[in-house]
């Protein structure tokens, strides 16, 4: 199947999902009364000061530029068929994480949860070194395609510059998420860095899925579960402040990783679709 096909067979399977939506949403919600069908849009601005309560954590901000895109999508060269939905929010968390990662030509980079993305090619026609590691991949290390859960990588110790997520890290489900932040600190190199973005932050702590697109799994102690209707994941994690705390921050710090959370400035000089609003970086002391 060509990019084009498969891009339009996405839309067709959204659009059946949709016309299946409010059927399967009286149908989940009545065999699931403790799970909620609405899902409340964050207050970020909320959120960014109840993150000022994180111990161990830097605070930034990095302001988006319409400019700085444009240099960014000129250079990546994209193919006008890639297999991305939001287009221009997906080209700014690769422009954005490239800019986080800060790291010389030659880096070996790992982009995790990569599947079809392409983030690595472009990394490749800048002088890095790239593996592309998916869940959905063969197991073990093929050149560069790393197969298997990002929380157990077949990769040496002290071996990798750098790892980028881009719209991943929230499907990380039961304890991957923790998981991969201590295998991030066993592979990562003195110097190295992870750059992780979108975070999904919330005022509460939110696991979503969309029954309609796949099973439910089980949730997260002390989430709320949300099922979002066409949301077309089967499972989706907003953090808190607790949440990011117990699951991120500690086990990342005892680990010896220094963590610096970003807000995301400016969006709507890039599109108004643009959900990027923070982005997490772990950085191994050098």
């Amino acid at each position: 199947m060509t990019d084009g096909l498969a891009t339009l067979g996405y839309y067709a399977g959204k659009a059946a999902a949709s016309l299946r939506s409010r059927a399967g949403a009286r149908w989940y919600v009545r065999r699931h009364p403790q799970t909620r069908s609405d899902f409340k849009a964050p207050n970020y601005e909320a959120v960014w000061t109840q993150l000022r309560q994180l111990d161990d954590v830097e605070l930034r901000e990095y302001v988006a530029d319409a400019q700085r895109y444009r240099q960014w999508l000129a250079e990546a060269r994209y193919s006008s068929f890639a297999y991305i939905v939001n287009r221009t929010e997906k080209f700014l968390e690769h422009q954005v994480s490239f800019d986080l990662l800060a790291l010389p030509p030659s880096s070996l980079v790992i982009d995790v949860a990569s599947c079809r993305s392409p983030f690595p090619d472009i990394l490749r026609r800048r002088g890095h070194r790239v593996i592309a590691q998916d869940l959905d991949f063969e197991p073990g290390l093929h050149e560069e395609k790393l197969g298997g859960s990002a929380a157990e990588m077949a990769l040496p110790d002290a071996s990798v510059d750098g790892m980028t997520l881009h719209c991943s890290f929230e499907h990380f489900e039961g304890v991957a998420d923790t998981g991969f932040v201590r295998e991030a600190a066993r592979v990562l190199r003195p110097g190295g860095r992870v750059v992780i973005l979108p975070l999904y932050m919330h005022e509460q702590f939110i696991n979503m899925t969309d029954p309609i697109f796949a099973p439910p799994v089980d949730g997260d102690s002390g989430a709320t579960q949300v099922a979002v209707f066409g949301y077309a994941n089967r499972f989706g994690r907003h953090y808190d402040v607790a949440a990011l705390r117990s699951r991120v921050i500690e086990p990342a710090v005892a680990r010896g990783l220094a963590p610096v959370l970003y807000r995301i400035r400016n969006q709507a000089s890039i599109s108004p679709r643009i959900y990027l609003n923070f982005a997490l970086v772990l950085a191994k002391p050098a």
